[in-house]
């Protein structure tokens, strides 16, 4: 199923969109050389959570260090325990070894939503969003650090979930760890880390000595220190209480945001983060190697950063499903059928013949552009395996725009390109989204599919018009619903129906597979 945005998403997005007061990054642009491996390329930041996945070595961790150092700071300005500064460089994050050799020349340009900018002819007004760009010549430093925008920035590593046992500061310090005075949130963050975790914490405290931290917690009866906690635990107090002692509408950056976190625990993990941003105004910029992060963000929220001759690509909008078996081992079907979601899956593989089931692989990309983009990759690497792209239905009308959006974005100039492009889209049935044209018909052979889904016909069709009545790709939602059972098997039986009553519909794009797998 596509996303479904909550009314906190909703609430999320108005909110950043319109927000000039506390400098949330926008975008970031690699404008010219290399760093770190990472080239030329561009992300838009238009939710206040931002995860980036892709294999090691992609440029997750660089890109994180590139977003800390859009901004500065004042020398009052806020910094976790550990650092002298109040601000990060470029020198916090890339440390060079005699043997390196030199820096090439490198330009990155940040776009900010501020609301003081200093009025000049590429800025004109004081509230917009402006753009300021740090670079550095070859074997030289970076400009001035001290013109960047000022905002509170906290990096958190994945130095968290290391035990404290295991640190050899807090073993050496172990007896000298004191609690200083209440911040007046800790019994906040104490339901949200017990809600994460599904606990009952009765206190929280930070335990401190020189620059160094220890939790400490209390469930019923028992205190007990970070030295007793899990991974999971220490990193999830370790987040939220930097989160709760910054100052609202700091920029967040977290490595590997699902450390320690079993698949439940990091579902409530970015519920928990998305109530906390609408509060306090933050802004996080994340990196992960968890398909359920990727699930509970919209599609905007989620980059996949890979490489793609040498150059950067990153692309916004994969499906959880497609953005990690990408990070798996290579499939060796013969045939990829790229589809926009699940609803396109389950229908198409429900109606192949198992003959030809056997020889292709389904892989949901998350929307029609991802999938443009996705088919273009193949062409501009020659992949092996064949490919095409299945879209939606009411994405015929947009075929001219679907090609020129992939041929600009993988900088492809080859002017056969286009006709190649077409030759691999094909469509599913109807002039609409699938979840509306599967239902429709289903409603022509009502009598059939009543006995299926054991309900009177009379019934069942108004739990289908409940259906439809829930809005763009809701409503098998809404119609598992009424029938007390879970969305996907509502939509397998739905689709299964179509294979068995309405075969003729699929019958021309099963003949189109086939001849894609004999040429």
């Amino acid at each position: 199923m596509k996303y479904r945005n909550s009314q906190t998403d909703i609430s999320l997005k108005k909110w950043f969109q319109n927000d000039y007061d506390h400098a949330h990054l926008r975008s970031i642009e690699v404008r010219a050389g290399s760093i770190r491996g990472l080239t030329q390329f561009q992300i838009a930041l238009d939710y206040p959570i931002t995860a980036i996945a892709g294999k090691n070595g992609s440029g997750k961790s660089t890109l994180l260090a590139i977003a800390c150092c859009a901004f500065h700071n004042t020398k009052s300005g806020f910094k976790i325990q550990n650092r002298k500064q109040t601000y990060y460089t470029f020198a916090d994050f890339f440390i060079s070894h005699k043997n390196d050799g030199p820096t090439k020349k490198i330009e990155i340009a940040y776009q900010i939503a501020f609301n003081n900018w200093r009025v000049t002819p590429a800025n004109p007004h004081k509230k917009t969003i402006g753009t300021q760009v740090r670079y550095k010549s070859e074997g030289g430093k970076w400009n001035q650090y001290d013109s960047r925008v000022n905002r509170d920035v906290v990096f958190i590593g994945i130095e968290r979930i290391v035990p404290h046992s295991e640190k050899s500061q807090s073993r050496s310090y172990c007896r000298y760890f004191s609690a200083g005075e209440p911040k007046g949130w800790e019994d906040e963050l104490c339901g949200i880390v017990g809600s994460i975790l599904g606990k009952k914490y009765e206190e929280f405290q930070i335990a401190h000595h020189s620059k160094y931290r220890l939790p400490l917690a209390k469930v019923g009866d028992v205190t007990y220190s970070g030295f007793n906690m899990g991974a999971g635990e220490n990193a999830l107090f370790e987040i939220f209480s930097t989160i709760f002692s910054a100052p609202t509408g700091s920029l967040i950056v977290i490595d590997e945001i699902e450390l320690g976190l079993h698949v439940e625990a990091q579902a409530r993990f970015i519920r928990k983060l998305k109530e906390l941003c609408l509060k306090r105004k933050n802004q996080i910029i994340c990196t992960t190697h968890s398909s359920e992060i990727f699930n509970h963000l919209p599609e905007e929220a989620r980059y996949f950063i890979e490489r793609d001759n040498n150059k950067t690509r990153a692309t916004a909008g994969y499906s959880s499903q497609y953005a990690f078996s990408k990070l798996s081992s290579e499939n060796s079907k013969e045939l990829v059928i790229l589809v926009e979601d699940d609803v396109a899956q389950k229908l198409i593989t429900l109606n192949l013949p198992n003959e030809i089931r056997s020889r292709v692989n389904t892989e949901v990309i998350g929307s029609a552009s991802a999938v443009s983009i996705q088919l273009a990759s193949a062409y501009k690497l020659s992949d092996s395996r064949k490919t095409i792209a299945l879209f939606d239905g009411d994405q015929r009308v947009r075929k001219s725009e679907n090609s020129l959006h992939s041929q600009n974005t993988m900088e492809i100039k080859d002017e056969s390109y286009k006709d190649w492009f077409n030759s691999k889209s094909f469509y599913l049935p109807g002039n609409t989204w699938p979840e509306a044209w599967v239902i429709e018909k289903c409603k022509e052979s009502i009598e059939a599919l009543s006995k299926t889904t054991k309900t009177p016909p009379s019934t069942l069709s108004e739990i289908i018009e409940y259906g439809l009545e829930a809005g763009k790709h809701n409503e098998f939602y809404e119609i598992g619903r009424h029938l007390n059972l879970p969305k996907d098997e509502v939509l397998s039986m739905f689709c299964s129906h179509i294979s068995q009553h309405h075969p003729e519909e699929i019958e021309p794009l099963i003949k189109q597979i086939q001849s894609e797998l004999d040429n």
